[in-house]
């Protein structure tokens, strides 16, 4: 379920099926409309107007070229009848042509400039809508998707939807500039316009065939791009390991191939769109040819017959230019597939309900009541028989209870199953000896603080690393106190202490630096329940054993769930429980 929030836009629905993409364009409009209703009314006003402009500028050509030729300069006017326009000297013609083509240009200028903030707000918001459903979907959810194929639908795949979007824009200002050429065309030889109208409906069905192609490049581009980015990504990874066994050569003729796949997505794209162009430009030669001999027959003025073959050139590269927008709008309206898709998928894989925890804010402070208790807990991933089955142990409030077993085993997810992100498919979870429910997981949250295995650190600087994961924001002194009990004092001795960068990953740290940072953040969040996923694995016998005082130190405040391997931290715990084969083996007080 989506929520509507204050100051944001409705959430932009979109169907995600191909055989919907009429109904997608019509949402990324109606998207426009509520992003920002002046600049959209705007828009239609800029597009009315440089019609309407256009049409009365090009009317002014016959009476133009009637008075270069010395001839009648009268003309019909739509809705005003035959104007005598021979009394007005040229200058003034001219000058009036001068002033509607300046305000015609102006009128184009402004809706062009409109029209380019309308594509990447609407990106922004696609990318925000996508990112905060992914980010509030079940965490099976995203297991099952690789990580390059959101990256690259969320950002590359709504750029293609800014330009869907800028598309659509601008075949609707071709379609009212063609409907207002055609007008004029008429009022100045309608039998010789009428029959100039056949061709371009000809030119258009040809333009059309172009259209299922491109969307079916469309696609396959966009699955080449979320490849490239795979194998970027998968490369930039393994970076180290790739190096060490010098087999960059590898991982370049993976992204060679893939530029050439890329490559010639875009070159059949081109070649496509190529031939038809030149096909109309050699038909528009032989029907001009054609016109001007029956335009001869039926006795048209030839200042008329220019400024016809004027307005029809004018009227073909509008219609050409509309199969070309509508071939580039095909071929971008995949991205609209799959951005919706993904996010349609994460809004039906939300974690929290809409409803709130009737849960009271804090904890029970009941010695007797354990925390937390698993009761025949079982769980397997999805396309997987790997889990857990029949977990059964509790966590004692204040106190330390290490998991423990083989690699494998289900430690990390009987902590993820602790952690409220993953869901038991039997048995029951409970906290504070009732039921946990989806609806509690916000609430269970603000009491845990979690490190895990594979330490998290952005490039940015120590402070920002640390207090992101703080609701409300920590001051420094809460900063440096946290990072003293985690042993972590060797931050002191930084040139820039708190201001000082990272790097990517935290490379200027060590690993056991690294690990203590992560749980500085944990403990800023003064938390009621610790997790430490093999958080002391990186560090060295001297540091752990710091550490594991530091935990120690923590209870009874803090209740503390451990998985480790390391005997030192292990014989830390107050409970050891054994988990072999997804099942505890054993589990009971030190």
């Amino acid at each position: 379920m989506v929520s509507e929030r204050p100051g944001r836009s409705a959430p932009i629905i979109l169907s995600g099926s191909p055989a919907d993409l009429r109904s997608d364009a019509a949402t990324l409009i109606r998207a426009a409309w509520r992003i920002d209703r002046t600049r959209f009314v705007g828009q239609i006003a800029y597009v009315g107007l440089t019609g309407l402009i256009g049409g009365f500028n090009l009317l002014l050509l016959v009476p133009i070229v009637n008075a270069v030729a010395g001839t009648d300069a009268g003309t019909a006017l739509p809705l005003a009848g035959r104007a005598d326009l021979a009394s007005v000297p040229l200058v003034v013609l001219l000058g009036a042509f001068v002033v509607l083509s300046v305000c015609t240009a102006l009128l184009q200028r402004g809706s062009a400039i409109n029209a380019s903030t309308f594509q990447p707000l609407l990106v922004d918001e696609l990318r925000t809508q996508a990112f905060e459903a992914i980010l509030a979907a079940r965490w099976t959810f995203v297991l099952q998707r690789r990580r390059s194929d959101v990256l690259a639908i969320v950002t590359m795949g709504a750029t293609r939807c800014g330009m869907a979007f800028q598309q659509l824009i601008r075949g609707a200002v071709s379609v009212v500039l063609a409907l207002s050429t055609t007008v004029v065309s008429l009022v100045v030889a309608p039998a010789v316009t009428a029959i100039a109208l056949v061709g371009m409906l000809g030119l258009a069905l040809l333009q059309a065939t172009v259209i299922r192609p491109s969307h079916q490049l469309g696609v396959a581009a966009g699955l080449r791009s979320r490849e490239l980015q795979a194998t970027m990504q998968d490369s930039l990874d393994s970076l180290r390991l790739v190096r060490a066994h010098d087999a960059s050569t590898v991982w370049v003729d993976r992204l060679t191939r893939d530029f050439e796949t890329n490559r010639e997505v875009q070159i059949a794209t081109t070649r496509r769109s190529a031939d038809t162009s030149a096909l109309s430009s050699v038909i528009l030669a032989v029907a001009a040819s054609i016109l001007v001999l029956l335009a001869v027959q039926l006795d048209v003025p030839p200042a008329s017959i220019v400024v016809v073959l004027l307005l029809l050139a004018r009227l073909y590269r509008q219609v050409d230019g509309l199969g070309t927008t509508a071939a580039q709008l095909a071929n971008s309206l995949p991205a609209v597939t799959d951005i919706a898709a993904l996010t349609n998928e994460a809004r039906d894989a939300v974690e929290v309900p809409s409803t709130t925890s009737d849960r009271p804010g804090t904890l029970s402070t009941d010695s007797e009541l354990p925390l937390v208790e698993l009761r025949h807990v079982a769980f397997t991933y999805p396309d997987s028989s790997h889990g857990v089955r029949d977990l059964t142990f509790t966590l004692p409030r204040g106190e330390i209870t290490v998991l423990t077993g083989p690699s494998g085993a289900g430690k990390s997810t009987a902590a993820d199953l602790v952690l409220g992100l993953l869901e038991p498919a039997g048995g029951e979870l409970l906290v504070d000896g009732a039921p946990l429910t989806r609806s509690d997981l916000p609430w269970w949250r603000s009491h845990l603080a979690y490190v895990p295995q594979e330490t998290v650190l952005v490039p940015r600087s120590i402070r920002e690393n640390l207090v992101w994961s703080v609701p409300d924001g920590a001051t420094d002194e809460e900063c440096w106190a946290a990072l003293d009990r985690a042993a972590a004092g060797f931050t002191r001795s930084l040139p820039d202490g708190l201001d000082t960068v990272l790097g990517d990953a935290g490379l200027r740290l060590s690993g056991g630096e690294r690990q203590r940072l992560a749980i500085a953040r944990a403990l800023l969040r003064r938390p009621s329940l610790l997790v430490l996923d093999e958080a002391t694995s990186s560090l060295d016998d001297e540091t752990e054993l710091a550490v594991i005082d530091l935990v120690t130190g923590l209870v009874p405040a803090v209740t503390v769930l451990v998985i480790a391997h390391r005997r030192s931290t292990v014989d830390a715990g107050h409970h050891v429980v054994r988990i072999a084969d997804g099942r505890v083996v054993d589990a009971g007080a030190r």
